[in-house]
């Protein structure tokens, strides 16, 4: 395993969620010459009660969003943009899986402007379904520009029932970048967290010292068919059928870019 100190180059970073870019990746947008941060989903999931936080989930999503322009004020050279749908909405929490194709030709967008040295995501990890599913995206658009892709692990659950926080649910030790984070910016870090005042009791159980990177194998990772997704079946049953199914048929799918945009026929 590497202890990797030098800067980085451009880099685009597609999360599911408002605080996922903090907890993951401060000390690597720190780290970067120029960043470009893309967050997928509104961040909030109906049937969970959150629009009593604010009054409804549009104004809670606004919420979050806010917290993520102050969290990445601490990063000057950084910034962030959302996933939008044709119609300009956005993306639904615990839904993109829904609409794959209309989310890969936002972020080709995205990459065809910012021109990214390389891109980092979630670990294909089983833990969220919008992190899986960011995941699904980042491959098929790294493959498309030839782009190296990173990936960084979230959290899944053990077959005895633990939670597994940061680290990777199969782990490749030899080729995994660890970054052991400075004190400043460890506490740049603190400051980022501490602006996600919505999330604090969820932000809390991850350590913030390091951080962990590898490089995602040129085969598809999408193959895994793990029977349920730990983190929603805490509330209420989600089976992964549907969204491998929903996978499979983007990964059936003729695609190709066109004048910058993607081009998606079913074959």
């Amino acid at each position: 395993m590497n202890d990797k100190t030098d800067n980085f180059g451009k880099i685009l970073l597609l999360v599911a969620h408002p605080d996922d870019e903090t907890i993951g990746c401060s000390g690597l947008l720190q780290r970067a010459n120029s960043a470009l941060v893309v967050f997928a989903v509104d961040g909030a999931p109906p049937h969970y009660g959150f629009e009593k936080q604010s009054g409804s989930l549009q104004q809670y999503s606004g919420t979050r969003f806010l917290e993520a322009s102050r969290a990445l004020h601490a990063l000057p050279h950084c910034s962030f943009r959302r996933l939008v749908r044709q119609n300009g909405a956005h993306f639904v929490d615990q839904h993109l899986f829904e609409q794959l194709p209309e989310a890969l030709t936002s972020l080709n967008q995205f990459v065809c402007r910012f021109s990214p040295d390389f891109i980092v995501t979630h670990a294909y990890e089983g833990g969220h379904i919008d992190h899986d599913a960011c995941h699904v995206l980042a491959e098929h658009i790294a493959h498309a520009h030839n782009l190296m892709l990173m990936e960084f692990p979230s959290y899944w659950k053990a077959e005895d029932g633990r939670d597994i926080f940061q680290q990777f649910r199969n782990s490749r030790h030899a080729d995994e970048v660890i970054l052991r984070l400075s004190e400043h910016e460890i506490e740049v870090k603190r400051q980022m967290l501490a602006s996600y005042r919505t999330q604090q009791g969820l932000t809390s159980v991850f350590q913030i010292h390091t951080e962990r990177f590898r490089p995602v194998l040129q085969e598809s990772q999408t193959e895994c068919t793990w029977a349920s997704y730990a983190f929603e079946n805490r509330r209420r049953r989600l089976k992964a059928k549907l969204f491998l199914e929903k996978v499979e048929k983007l990964n059936r799918s003729a695609i190709a870019i066109v004048n910058d945009e993607y081009t998606i026929e079913s074959t």
